[in-house]
This record gives C-alpha cells, sequence and structure tokens, in this order.
C-alpha cells in the first residue's frame, strides 16, 4: 500500500529529493522481481518427540528437501502436546508434527487443530518395565510414566490397562522421553512408554517389554503422528500445504531408499553409539511410515471410543462430534490425483 509522507516538499533540498526518487524506483523494480528471486516462505514446524515418529522430518530438513518448494523448513521440538498445540493456536505455528488423542482432545475443546495426514497410522509405541514385571496384571500397585496426561504415551498405556483389565496403576507425568528414560534406569518409575530407539535400548540393558507396538496395535486402531495444521488458516494457503504434504513424502522416499544418508540424520537428531540399535532403527524406520498419508477415519473412530472408555474426553460433547471434524484428507488426495505419488513410487 503506497503512503504518503507527512512533510511538504519544501522540507526537503532538491539533492534529498531525488536520492528519494532513485530509492523508490530501485523498490519498485525489486517488488515487480520474479517470485523464484524472493526469499524462501519461512514455515516453522513444531515437533514431538525426538524420535523416529519425526525422522522424516529431520531427513527433510538436512537433505534441504524444501528447497526447491520455495520452503524454509524450521523444525522446532517442543516436548508436550499442549504447548505445540498452544504454539499454533497462537499463531506462531501453521503446521505441526503432531498427531493422534491430542488432535481430538483439542476439537473437542474448541480449537481448529485437525489432521490433514496420518503419516504414522499405528502404534510405535512400547510399554517396557522392571523386569520383574512379566505381563500386564503384574502392573497392579505400581507406578509408570507416561510424557504428559492426554498424550500419545498416556493412550498407549491407557489402552493396554484398559485391554487387560489392569486397575490400581499410578500414572505419573514425566515430561519426555529423556525424562522417562531416566526415570525408569533410576527405579524412580516402575515402567513407562517409549519410542524408538528408548525402548531399544532399555531391552538390550534387560528392560522387559510388557507390550509392543504389535501387541497395542491388536486392542485398538490408532494414528500416531502426522502432520497437523489449523483448519481455519491451511484453506487460505493450500499451496503451502501441498508443499509440506510433497516435502515430507519426499523424505519417507529417501528413508526408503538412502540408508547411509537416513543413519547419518538419526546419528545426529538421535545419537546412538551402538552399530546394533542403528541398525534395529533404520530397520523399523522403513516399515511404519505412510507411502501417502492418507487418514484413516475407522482409526479416529476408534481412538475416541477409547477416549470416552477411558474417561479422557466427554463423552456427552465427543457423541455430538462428527468424526469429520478431526480431520480432512482433501489435501492428500488431491496431490495424490495430480500424480505425484505415484510418479514417486514408481
Amino acid at each position: 500500500m503506497n503512503r504518503s509522507l507527512d512533510f511538504p516538499p519544501s522540507c526537503f533540498p532538491p539533492r534529498v529529493l531525488a536520492g528519494v526518487a532513485v530509492a523508490m524506483f530501485i523498490a519498485a523494480l525489486l517488488s515487480a522481481a520474479p517470485l523464484h528471486a524472493q526469499a524462501p516462505k519461512k514455515v516453522p514446524f513444531p515437533f514431538s518427540p525426538i524420535g523416529l515418529n519425526c525422522l522424516p522430518w529431520f531427513v527433510a530438513k538436512d537433505a534441504r528437501i524444501f528447497d526447491k518448494y520455495g520452503i524454509d523448513f524450521d523444525p522446532i521440538f517442543i516436548g508436550a502436546s499442549s504447548a505445540l498445540f498452544q504454539s499454533m493456536l497462537s499463531g506462531a505455528a501453521e503446521f505441526a508434527g503432531s498427531g493422534g488423542p491430542s488432535v481430538i482432545s483439542n476439537i473437542l475443546q474448541g480449537g481448529d487443530i485437525i489432521h490433514i495426514t496420518a503419516m504414522v497410522p499405528r502404534f510405535t509405541q512400547s510399554i517396557m518395565s522392571k523386569p520383574e514385571i512379566k505381563k500386564p496384571e503384574d502392573m497392579a500397585g505400581r507406578k509408570f510414566g507416561v510424557s504428559r496426561l492426554g498424550t500419545v504415551t498416556h493412550f498407549a498405556l491407557q489402552t493396554l490397562l484398559d485391554g487387560y483389565g489392569v486397575k490400581n496403576v499410578t500414572i505419573l507425568q514425566m515430561g519426555g522421553q529423556p525424562e522417562a528414560y531416566a526415570g525408569l534406569s533410576r527405579g524412580s518409575v516402575d515402567g513407562a512408554v517409549f519410542s524408538p530407539p528408548y525402548n531399544f535400548q532399555l531391552k538390550k540393558q534387560g528392560f522387559n517389554e510388557l507390550a509392543s507396538p504389535n501387541d497395542l496395535a491388536k486392542l485398538t486402531p490408532f494414528i500416531t503422528n502426522g502432520i497437523v495444521a489449523r483448519r481455519s488458516v491451511v484453506e487460505k494457503d493450500k499451496d503451502t500445504v501441498f508443499k509440506i504434504i510433497k516435502g515430507t513424502a519426499e523424505a519417507i522416499k529417501l528413508i526408503q531408499t538412502d540408508k547411509d544418508l537416513t543413519k547419518r540424520v538419526m546419528a545426529k537428531w538421535m545419537p546412538m553409539k551402538d552399530p546394533e540399535l542403528a541398525e534395529q532403527l533404520y530397520r523399523v524406520a522403513t516399515e511404519n511410515y505412510s507411502k501417502e498419508g492418507i487418514v484413516p477415519e475407522a482409526a479416529l473412530r476408534g481412538m475416541v471410543k477409547q477416549m470416552v472408555q477411558s474417561n479422557l474426553i466427554d463423552a456427552k460433547v465427543a457423541a455430538s462430534t462428527p468424526v469429520t471434524a478431526y480431520y480432512d484428507n482433501r489435501y492428500v488426495e488431491e496431490v495424490k490425483r495430480s500424480g505425484f505419488f505415484d510418479q514417486l513410487w514408481r
């Protein structure tokens, strides 16, 4: 928008006026510069946790995949889903790497953060415990850690407890995977919920895996992670939505095809000195990501049902909320119709 100066021309000597005219001419030329000459669009991307579930975004950042899309992609670790979602609702970010129960809770509390992809449409968490706790029934009377109440880790633990009818378990908020790892190692909790690589490390140290991701998947469908966004914002900027979806998909393809690069990225973001654990983590990474990211409605229905049964959400509010309030597959479907995924994975 052009703005007139509130000074009469006589206030400025001719030489200054000439300089102003030249500056305005240069500014006009710059504003007319082609799109490719403009600075990349900064896209803050909060994510949680630092682990396998977010590996594609680490790969995308280090391989500079988003550069060709004119995106300055900036992954930012935020430990708790509540803090991550608050950063989005405050306007600090439009996209994030998150998902699962937090999306459902957000919508039922009046927010508008939805799934636009389901990048990890299954559990990747394990319930780990002290060696003497050998089966789920042994959890009664014990203390188990989760990152925060209402998060993926809490949902995973509650799924196991409800599935086996286990009562009288004290659930403690640990803050994150490193804190839970330290708590279990020191004995301040009897068990906790972990994603790779922490569960691999604990198993190697002799801790017991009470429930694997496959065990949890048999109890209920789930979405661990994906791209989430504010519904009110992304509809106004579909171009950026498509670019984020495509860049993430390219990173998943790169994980499948470039083992050396992926291991270097894992070593940077998830430091592991044990080559055996690194190999195990890479193998799991090639098995868990969705190639397209379509959000499975059945998984969301199952999650809502489980959250109601576990008293994690209000049953009446959940019953009056359509499942379509939690996701929007239109963006992924449009990318699919363009032939992008067919070309990427051929």
